[in-house]
């Protein structure tokens, strides 16, 4: 039976008056992998702060198990001014170097006095490093490599943000933590290291809690999904996918109650309208009912406002838009291109898929006419009008005000033909009015890029450029970029480490193939092009005898099977829906009894039977999902 590593009993913690943490109890069990989501500022840095020790809560309060070791790594990791890799790597093994500093002073006191009790700590330490090892160079050498650290006498300071998050990360891999604990750890990472750090939380064997808005690696990696809201933890099994579901469901289920109510607040509206008199108790009573429905009915209504993200699509309505053919280029060195062809035709999606360094921001500056092609031809419609959206951000004055850097300081704006106030538009991108009086420089990268993709929505376009533009964006604000991309009628350049986001939006890849070198056009998400290539490498590995297309085909006719449901697996689809909502009710009220800490404090408490019985609902709902989808499959077939 698993035991929980850490919990957060009651804790609350308040800036002002505003708690961003609300009476919030919380546990990971040891061995548990938990991804944490939320939008921007509901709490999960703060949270974050509250496990590291940073900070601590005004109420309640952070127990870790004791005895367990914990690696944290925050967003901006710190390190020891003028550090090394090396060094930096060094000091992640400070236990390590401990066991073998002990295990000398040992051997130097036995020298002088035989003793039982320092024999038998040095028999434990002795198991301890055998396991380690006896030398730490190996191990960080080992930690070097995984992580790509070729210099390890480099300065720590001078490196990218990608490289210094490298370090950290290699810091935590090299502490065998049995608590990891990890704020936006794909922050700066290039796709190929993104697989490494996928590939070492899959196999880690300590509990997990992983703040991310990486929603592959949500999938990829975490067996439970945790949504801060409101100062509350809601939880939800499965990865990010399975949550995407569980949440439709439950905000369908409340939007029906929340529609029984508006009616029968309407019916009793009406009989107060007619004249209810309030003289007797019982009408008093239900007077005081009616008045706190409506109260009730209002908070249910209070909607996040959805942020208005919509672009504007140019008035070039011809096809082709871009033509390139055999296209090269060289900074002199190595070719960038290898005679490229591509035609950008309106309505394409395309994904930019590559590792670092492959040239992609040089293609996409050729592209805009920044650069020139060496060789082959290259050609755009006269009247193309491009909208583009770098990753530098260097857009933005930092001394002015939002909407100076959104429109010059004009106190109106045109948005799809409408003229907007400058202040309600920021609003709907979630910019209070008192904070668009702000120096943008005072802005956080996530708002750095909302103001950006609003300044990028009012200029009508018909290629949109748009480089990393899901950085430090929140994922309900994905979600609505999401929508706004798919819905945009023109053509679509994207570059993005965000592998989720790819998959959601592109419709065509423009991907590198590293041996050749040259870039290929596949019509598909990222997604399909991995799949597309993994099942290519596959097939010319293999040596074994495969049938012809001709011979694999059945020559006996099959006889054609009526579509859609029979009445008795109607009856049975109806069933399955009823037993599944009623297994999802279930495991939400255990969920609610395995939250609270206490639930595993003694033999007896209820958490140890609730674990055993949540398991076994799940493995119901998953038989009865597997029925639902072919039964909805066949009946869509219909």
């Amino acid at each position: 039976m698993p035991a929980i590593a850490l919990s957060l009993v009651q804790a609350t913690k308040r800036y002002g008056v505003r708690a961003i943490l609300d009476g919030l109890s919380f546990g990971l069990m040891q061995g548990e992998k938990v991804g944490l989501i939320g939008r921007n500022g509901a709490g999960k840095s703060t949270l974050f702060k509250l496990i590291s020790g940073e900070d601590h809560p005004d109420e309640g309060e952070v127990i870790l198990t004791g005895g367990l070791s914990v690696a944290r790594l925050s967003q901006e990791p710190d390190f020891e001014r003028d550090a090394t890799v090396r060094e930096a790597l060094e000091s992640a093994l400070a236990d390590h170097r401990a066991l073998l500093e002990r295990h000398a002073a040992i051997h130097d006191a036995l020298a002088k006095e035989d003793s039982t009790k320092l024999h038998e700590e040095l028999e434990a330490i002795e198991h301890r490093l055998h396991h380690l090892g006896w030398d730490l160079a190996p191990r960080i050498q080992a930690a070097a490599t995984f992580w790509g650290l070729d210099d390890l006498n480099a300065k720590v300071a001078a490196l990218s943000g990608g490289w210094r998050k490298r370090v950290a990360l290699a810091q935590a891999w090299l502490r065998q933590p049995e608590v990891l604990v990890l704020d936006e750890p794909t922050n700066h990472l290039d796709p190929d290291q993104v697989e490494k750090l996928q590939a070492w939380l899959q196999t880690f064997p300590g509990a997990l809690l992983l703040i991310t808005h990486d929603r592959q690696l949500l999938d990829a990696v975490v067996d439970r999904m945790v949504e801060l809201e409101n100062g509350k933890a809601t939880s939800y099994d499965g990865g990010y996918s399975d949550y995407l579901l569980l949440k439709a469901d439950q905000e369908f289920r409340e939007a029906r109650l929340t529609d029984h109510m508006q009616n029968r607040l309407r019916t009793e509206l009406a009989w107060l309208r007619r004249g209810a008199k309030a003289r007797t108790r019982k009408s008093k009573l239900r007077i005081e009912e009616v008045l706190d429905l409506k109260d009730e009915v209002a908070d249910r209504t209070k909607l996040v406002a959805k942020q208005a993200l919509a672009f504007q699509s140019g008035s070039n309505r011809s096809d082709a838009l871009l033509n390139g053919r055999a296209l090269t280029f060289s900074y002199g060195g190595p070719e960038l291109l290898g005679g490229l062809d591509l035609v950008l035709q309106r309505g394409m999606r395309v994904a930019l898929l590559g590792p670092n360094g492959c040239g992609k921001s040089t293609l996409l500056k050729l592209l805009l006419g920044e650069l020139n092609p060496t060789g082959g031809e290259l050609s755009r419609h006269p009247k193309l009008k491009i909208t583009t959206l770098s990753q530098g951000r260097g857009e933005l004055d930092g001394g002015r005000d939002l909407a100076w850097n959104l429109c010059e300081g004009a106190a109106t704006v045109n948005f799809g033909g409408a003229i907007t106030a400058t202040h309600v538009y920021l609003s709907r991108f979630g910019f209070s009015v008192p904070d668009q009086r702000r120096d943008t420089a005072s802005l956080s990268g996530g708002e750095r890029n909302r103001l950006l993709l609003a300044k990028a929505m009012l200029s009508p376009a018909d290629l949109l450029v748009l480089d990393e533009p899901t950085n430090d964006l929140d994922i309900p604000t994905l979600q609505n970029l999401e929508d706004a991309l798919r819905s945009f009628p023109g053509t679509l350049l994207l570059v993005s480490h965000d592998r989720f986001f790819l998959d959601q939006v592109a419709t065509h890849t423009l991907a590198w193939q590293a041996g050749t070198p040259r870039w290929e056009l596949y019509e598909g998400n990222p997604a399909t092009v991995r799949d597309l290539r993994a099942a290519r490498g596959a097939e010319q590995a293999a040596t074994g005898f495969r049938l012809p297309a001709t011979e694999i085909k059945s020559s006996a006719p099959t006889k054609p099977k009526k579509p859609g449901l029979s009445q008795k697996e109607q009856r049975r689809l109806g069933e399955v829906e009823t037993a599944m909502a009623g297994l999802h009710t279930r495991i939400e009220s255990l969920d609610a009894i395995l939250a609270d800490p206490a639930a595993f404090l003694t033999a007896d408490a209820p958490g140890h039977q609730a674990l055993k019985d949540r398991d076994a609902a799940k493995g119901e709902l998953e038989t009865l999902e597997m029925e639902w989808l072919e039964l909805e499959e066949k009946r869509n077939e219909g």
